[in-house]
């Protein structure tokens, strides 16, 4: 491998491990941020959220760049090729991460106080917990090159799915819903948003996974059902 390509994929490998950094600093950071009642301080967290969001947001652009650059300019070995399609793979899915990240955080701003929220607020955290290791079990599978934890990941994806719907139907048959205000007609709905976002995590989770057994064993399982079923 030529010194410059070399340097082009070192570079790609190097905004990606600082992309997935972050993103998981941002996971550790919301499930703390869910538990926080001093107000001043959960505004000091979301702020501090908001500035690594933009700075992940840059990333993924930067990467974008590195990863056209290199294949326009140094044509890589196929090898090299699926390792840094992977690696752009996961960094669109960091990004949505993300976003789901600012979305949990507006909602969880909105209804934390609600009695609606007090009553499963530790059965979410449960599912939020979940949802990030399976995050950083995809991750590490690529950096670590260790396909199991890429299986484990995709076979674990149904079982946050099936947390969702337990979970939604637990607390609406625990609260004899007999016709209750609006207000908590709109709680039980933003509750469904928040429980949805974090499946939607659990997903990007498992198209890392995905693309990392694509850069490892050169193999696209996406449409396989590999993990469904069994």
């Amino acid at each position: 491998m030529s010194t410059k390509k070399e340097q082009a994929i070192n570079d790609i490998m190097s905004s990606f491990r600082e992309m997935a950094n972050l993103t998981l600093g941002q996971l550790s950071m919301l499930e703390k941020l869910m538990s926080v009642n001093d107000r001043a301080l959960a505004d000091s967290m979301i702020a501090e959220m908001r500035e690594t969001e933009n700075r992940i947001d840059n990333l993924e652009v930067i990467i974008s760049e590195q990863f056209t650059n290199t294949i326009v300019l140094y044509q890589p070995l196929a090898s090299d090729v699926r390792r840094i399609v992977a690696c752009y793979r996961m960094t669109i899915n960091l990004e949505r991460i993300g976003d789901r990240i600012m979305n949990m955080i507006r909602i969880t701003s909105k209804i934390r106080n609600s009695p609606e929220y007090s009553q499963i607020a530790m059965l979410i955290n449960n599912m939020l917990t979940s949802g990030i290791v399976m995050v950083e079990k995809s991750l590490l599978s690529f950096t670590n090159s260790d396909p199991d934890f890429a299986i484990w990941t995709i076979k674990n994806d149904s079982v946050i799915d099936e947390m969702n719907h337990k979970l939604l139907l637990s607390h609406i048959n625990k609260s004899e819903m007999d016709e209750k205000t609006r207000n908590m007609v709109m709680s039980y709905i933003e509750i469904r948003d928040l429980i949805s976002n974090i499946e939607r995590v659990a997903d990007h989770a498992t198209n890392i996974a995905e693309a990392s057994i694509y850069s490892l064993q050169g193999t696209d399982i996406r449409h396989t059902g590999i993990g469904k079923d069994e």
